[in-house]
């Protein structure tokens, strides 16, 4: 699926250009396609869908760049904990933490593809499945038809259980991890020695 986002409803506008501290700020339509014969429902009907699509995806997206970033964090800590006995109880915790985010983010997007012919093994997730919807709807000059209307409720909600089971990471278990952290006196930020020069 595309992600572009919704063409704007014919109507007026405004555009403002700045270069320093100079601004200029002129005022233009976009005209209906004299071609088409959608009604202005019809194309506000599909603009509201494709908007509110939009804001969900760009929601989801928003959550997987935090998950990676916590990931990422964690695999420093990792680093820094070292393979000490007593540390591996913290090195499980922060596995066990990944795992769960992991989860989450397998169910909403695919991990695993990197190349185009990818698809064929991995199937696609969530957030594809509505790009993909999306950029159905957004062909032509038509409202959403009932089909699309109910497809983009199911993966909207299943979007929202994973979101949900995030937000109760971010809320519960992320923050019992921080405490276990600060517990153990592991420094957060670390000024290593330099290595010893060899003769």
């Amino acid at each position: 699926g595309g992600l572009d986002g919704p063409r704007v409803l014919p109507g007026s506008y405004q555009v403002r250009l700045t270069a320093g501290k100079e601004s200029a700020t002129l005022p233009f339509e976009v005209k209906p396609d004299p071609r088409s014969s959608a009604s202005p429902q019809d194309l506000e009907a599909q603009f509201e869908f494709l908007e509110a699509t939009r804001d969900e995806l760009s929601l989801m997206h928003s959550e997987i760049r935090k998950i990676r970033d916590v990931r990422a964090q964690l695999n420093d800590l990792k680093k820094r904990l070292g393979k000490g006995d007593d540390r591996k109880p913290l090195v499980q915790a922060a596995d066990d933490l990944d795992k769960k985010m992991t989860a989450i983010e397998e169910a909403l997007y695919q991990t695993k593809n990197h190349s185009i012919e990818d698809p064929l093994n991995f199937p696609i997730r969530l957030n594809d499945k509505l790009a993909n919807l999306a950029q159905s709807v957004a062909v032509g000059d038509y409202p959403p038809t009932a089909q699309a209307q109910v497809i983009r409720k199911e993966l909207t909600a299943a979007i929202d259980v994973q979101l949900a089971k995030l937000k109760e990471v971010w809320d519960k278990d992320l923050p019992a991890f921080d405490k276990r952290v600060a517990e153990s006196g592991v420094p957060a930020v670390l000024v290593r020695p330099e290595e010893e020069k060899k003769p």
